[in-house]
């Protein structure tokens, strides 16, 4: 299956030369920050964002902008949860992730948009993780689950 997913990264620096990249060793107070949690209202505005997609599927909307935006949830998801932060069985989001990659080959071969009710609560278990995650873990590990999404579609 070839990947499909528009990439939503987290917002970059500014582009100029006096700003760092997130890979380059930091001083000071951004330093910091890597090592502390995404700010609440941060975390907060991505995990709106996963919650409205999960309640337009829940509703019966479907199509592909939606699975996708859930899809790069799962997988920020599982590479967060990879690195040792999480409370969610790997396993769980790995299925989730597979019934999602089996919906959008479906819905590309038969042009029908249908999630299951079990997908449904896969996606509420996984999201609510995420949204747990975001609070909790290390900006680090965020940005390098952003950057593996990046590199993997």
């Amino acid at each position: 299956m070839t990947c499909q997913i528009q990439i939503n990264r987290l917002p970059d620096m500014p582009n100029n030369k006096h700003s760092r990249s997130t890979r380059r060793p930091a001083t000071g107070t951004h330093a910091k920050s890597l090592f502390l949690p995404m700010p609440r209202h941060e975390a907060s505005d991505l995990a709106l964002r996963a919650r409205i997609a999960l309640e337009r599927l829940r509703n019966g909307e479907a199509d592909r902008s939606l699975i996708n935006l859930v899809s790069q949830v799962a997988i920020i998801t599982s590479f967060i949860a990879r690195a040792g932060h999480g409370q969610l069985d790997i396993a769980e989001i790995e299925r989730v992730e597979r019934d999602l990659g089996e919906l959008l080959s479906d819905a590309d071969r038969t042009g029908v948009w249908h999630v299951p009710e079990s997908l449904i609560a896969g996606l509420t278990t996984v999201i609510n993780e995420y949204d747990h995650q975001l609070c909790v873990t290390r900006m680090e590990i965020v940005v390098r689950a952003s950057d593996h999404l990046e590199k993997t579609c």
